[in-house]
């Protein structure tokens, strides 16, 4: 896996993982970009997958972005832009951790 890819999905991992703590009143104002929150979620499967079976190859990451019409600077491009407005990036994270508890507990997901 090359550097820039482990760094990307270790990054994506550690904020998907700090931002349960972050909650709070959620503006109406602020977009989430639905294919950003769909690829952000497929990357932490891949990132959970990894640390638990290890079997994940950068093509499966690559399939993953060229999925969506992406590749890796396009996502760090996009989760930039989401870096320069902390209630964005909050709501977009929210979204992508309701996704995974839907994933992982099905329709019935309720953040605990």
């Amino acid at each position: 896996m090359s550097g820039k890819r482990k760094g990307l999905a270790v990054a994506c991992l550690a904020v998907g993982l700090l931002l349960p703590g972050c909650r709070g009143e959620t503006s109406e104002g602020v977009a989430v970009d639905s294919m950003l929150v769909h690829v952000l979620v497929e990357l932490h499967l891949l990132a959970a997958r990894q640390a638990l079976v290890g079997d994940v190859t950068p093509a499966m990451r690559d399939s993953v972005l060229a999925h969506y019409g992406l590749d890796s600077a396009a996502v760090a491009r996009r989760l930039e832009t989401y870096a320069r407005n902390p209630e964005a990036f909050r709501k977009l994270y929210q979204q992508v951790q309701q996704q995974l508890m839907t994933e992982h507990y099905g329709n019935e997901a309720t953040p605990r």
